[in-house]
């Protein structure tokens, strides 16, 4: 069994004194808005403690029963109870529609503490259920002749080896950080993207003088110190950038299984064939909690409303001719919720697959490895930051952003049998000489494309705007020009803008870039003074044939370098060292 108590203790300084950013927007140069007081943006937020804790334990059974001298038959299984990460003073908050909080009377509408109804200390429950079913299998075949006997041969010359097993993993802490500094419990406040604020008062949009609320200066909640529960929260309000942890997430979980055959070529060599698969369940990810409606946009154009709905306009107030006033174009959560709010859930999926062979021998003075893998590997999210569609979460299933097709690997080492060659030299100058190297050839990895900037979803949600794909994609060697200039890898031509109103046709990864050509090379000598002192020399030399690997080029398809590289890999690298052993 195993028993873990763990405890984090985090400080959120954040942007206690506010910050301002500076793009360029109004000068077209980023210091030049400076010295004229126009800034892009405004951020300021509290500080805020954390003191986060978790519980962990699990028992384990397994059982290996020999069924004959050559198969072994091996069960087990894993129960696990993970609790998800709590606040020791309760002081995180979560995102569930349509919830009144009781704790916080005064709080929007779906915005809920701990102590609400069905939202206890960890904000999802812990969960007892979590059973991990093991099994594995060993056989070792046994003819003596035949083809059989040939494939296979005797006892001990084979085996075929088989294993599944179903793994849970904990959710992290992470994720708990990022509800810390939130109403009630501290503030976080960033201007809208259509709201730039004036230089000496960030709380006035520069634009028309209208206030965005007087945030700061707030005296807030002594960090550790219950709440006012009777918060005047339009000073927090729009809410922004502020994640849901979904409160019915589960632990994510993997089922791993492989096959394998290994068969002895000769007493130092042996040669493995393997199907290797992973399949991962409930995995967290983030998506848009509150995104812009886009058909409410361009139904407000076809009524005549003003100003223009277009994109970044989601939190845009409209007047309709008849006077009606329509607050923003975000209807999942209403206005008090702005940018940037995300749910973190369970919703994701993947899935790896291989066919996996190598050889392997080891002498006396040669050793070496030869592996090659064919897989592919799918999800809708990479990396907890990867975001998710919140239209429809296959949107953005595809190319795992680590997808290899296929990598070849070969290492050796060899000691230079000099002493044998030249056995009537003098073996300080014979003796202790080895070469050594890794040689890599291998396909790229996924291109991510992405709409850039437009917003031309008018959802708000830039994290999964992409082009339309109106062609098939048409990739070249990245040394040759394009339209958009030199060291062109695909052509542009095979996409178009996104659909005015609608998410872009080309999945965000679904081919993949240039491919790796690299070997490292070392080269030592080893120096016997005396019996216990010996000097070592190495020299080692990385890329040693200087081959040009590029990076993956530009996938902005708003940018003037679209389907360019402009960035490689390191060149050759070479170093030497001199070692004293004694």
């Amino acid at each position: 069994g195993e028993f873990r108590y763990i405890q984090i203790n985090e400080r959120n300084t954040c942007a206690p004194n506010g910050d301002f950013t500076f793009n360029g927007s109004e000068t077209g140069i980023d210091f030049a808005d400076f010295l004229i007081g126009a800034p892009t943006g405004y951020n300021q937020c509290s500080q805020q403690f954390l003191d986060s804790r978790t519980r962990y334990g699990a028992l384990y059974f397994q059982d290996g029963w020999k069924v004959k001298s050559n198969l072994t038959l091996n069960l087990g299984l894993r129960w696990e109870v993970s609790m998800p990460w709590y606040d020791t003073q309760g002081k995180i908050e979560t995102i569930v529609p349509g919830e009144q909080s009781t704790q916080f009377p005064t709080a929007p509408l779906g915005w809920v503490v701990p102590g609400d109804p069905g939202i206890p200390s960890t904000l999802a429950p812990t969960r007892y259920n979590n059973f991990g079913p093991r099994a594995g299998l060993a056989y070792s075949p046994n003819f003596h002749d035949g083809i059989l006997g040939k494939i296979f041969g005797e006892q001990g010359k084979s085996s075929i080896r088989a294993g599944y097993g179903l793994y849970y993993t904990s959710i992290e802490d992470l994720n708990l950080f990022y509800e810390v500094g939130d109403a009630p419990f501290g503030l976080y406040y960033q201007s809208a993207t259509s709201q730039q604020p004036m230089f000496d008062t960030p709380f006035q949009v520069r634009s028309d003088g209208s206030s965005a609320g007087q945030r700061f200066p707030f005296t807030f909640p002594i960090p550790g110190s219950p709440a006012n529960k009777t918060l005047d929260y339009s000073v927090y309000l729009p809410i922004t950038y502020s994640p849901g942890y979904w409160h019915q997430n589960r632990l994510p979980y993997a089922e791993d299984y492989n096959f394998t055959f290994q068969r002895e070529l000769s007493k130092s060599t042996v040669l493995t064939l393997s199907y290797v698969g992973t399949q991962g369940h409930r995995l967290i990810s983030q998506y848009d909690a509150n995104p812009g409606n886009a058909a409410l946009c361009q139904q407000l154009n076809a009524e005549g409303a003003t100003p223009t709905c277009g994109p970044y306009g989601e939190s845009q107030v409209y007047t309709l001719p008849n006077g009606t006033q329509v607050n923003g174009t975000r209807t999942f959560l209403g206005p008090n919720f702005d940018q940037g709010n995300t749910f973190t859930a369970n919703i994701s999926n993947s899935n790896f697959n291989s066919l996996q062979v190598s050889a392997e021998r080891k002498a006396a003075n040669l050793t070496f490895l030869v592996a090659y893998t064919y897989g592919k590997a799918i999800d809708n999210a990479s990396a907890f930051g990867d975001w998710v569609n919140f239209s429809n979460y296959r949107l953005t299933r595809g190319l795992s952003t680590f997808d290899v097709t296929q990598n070849f690997v070969a290492s050796y080492n060899w000691a230079i049998p000099f002493n044998t060659w030249f056995s009537n030299a003098p073996k300080r100058l014979t003796q202790g000489w080895n070469i050594s190297g890794i040689t890599r050839f291998s396909t790229g990895f996924p291109i991510q494309l992405s709409q850039g900037s437009g917003d031309n979803s008018l959802t708000g949600d830039s994290q999964n705007d992409t082009p339309n794909l109106i062609a098939p994609v048409k990739t070249q060697n990245p040394r040759n020009a394009g339209p958009n200039g030199p060291n062109t890898y695909f052509l542009p031509d095979s996409f178009a803008p996104e659909t005015y109103g609608g998410f872009g046709t080309a999945n965000r990864r679904f081919f993949h870039g240039p491919g790796i050509i690299n070997t490292d090379f070392g080269l030592e000598k080893q120096t016997n003074i005396t019996e216990s002192i010996a000097v070592l020399f190495r020299a080692e030399f990385f890329n040693i044939f200087n081959h040009t690997n590029f990076e993956n080029p530009n996938g902005n398809f708003s940018s003037s370098i679209f389907g360019v590289v402009t960035t490689a890999r390191p060149p050759r690298i070479g170093q030497l060292s001199l070692k004293l052993v004694w």
